[in-house]
C-alpha cells in the first residue's frame, strides 16, 4: 500500500522512471503552516522575554526623566535652560534640571542633552525638540529655511530637467 506523501517509482509505457513527488500546492501549504507556526513562537519568546527586560527598570526613575523633559519643553527661554529648572519627582525627589540644546540642519528642530541632578542621582538623556524660540541668534534660523528652500528648488529644478 502506498502513502499520499511517500515517493513511489513507477514506469510509464516507455520505459521512464517516473516518480511522485509533493505538489505545489502541497509545498506552500507546508510553508504557511511552518510561518503561522514561527510567528506564534516568536510571539510566545518576546512575551516570555519583554517582562524580564522591564523587571530591571525602575518606573519612578522614568516617571521622573519625562517630567524632567516636560519641564524644560514648557520653557520658551533657552538661557534659562544654562540656569537650571527645578523639578519634583512622583516620589519627592527635587531635581535641578539643565538643558543643552544644539540646532540642527532642520530649521526649529534641536538635540536636546537634558542633565537632571538630584540628591542621589543623575540622569542624562538625548532627545529630539521642536522649539521655535531656542535660537541664540534669530538670524540663524531665517539662515537655515533660507538655505534649505533653495535647495529644494535646486533640487526640483534638477529633477524636472532629468
Amino acid at each position: 500500500m502506498r502513502g499520499r506523501f511517500n515517493t513511489t517509482q513507477q514506469e510509464n509505457s516507455s520505459g521512464l522512471t517516473l516518480r511522485r513527488a509533493f505538489t505545489l500546492v502541497e509545498s506552500i501549504l507546508a510553508l504557511a503552516i511552518f510561518a503561522m507556526a514561527s510567528a506564534a513562537i516568536s510571539q510566545v519568546c518576546y512575551n516570555c522575554i519583554y517582562p524580564l527586560s522591564i523587571a530591571d527598570e525602575k518606573p519612578d526613575s522614568a516617571a521622573t526623566m519625562d517630567l524632567c523633559l516636560a519641564a524644560i519643553q514648557d520653557v520658551s527661554d533657552y538661557d534659562a535652560l544654562d540656569d537650571g529648572i527645578d523639578v519634583t519627582g512622583l516620589d519627592g525627589t527635587r531635581f535641578r534640571v539643565y538643558g543643552y540644546a544644539e540646532p540642527t540642519q532642520i530649521p526649529d528642530l534641536f538635540e536636546l542633552e537634558m542633565v537632571a541632578r538630584g540628591e542621589s542621582k543623575e540622569i542624562k538623556t538625548k532627545v529630539l525638540v521642536i522649539r521655535k524660540g531656542w535660537y541664540e541668534d534669530t538670524n540663524l534660523r531665517d539662515d537655515l529655511v533660507e538655505d534649505r528652500t533653495d535647495f529644494l528648488e535646486e533640487k526640483r529644478k534638477a529633477d524636472v530637467r532629468r
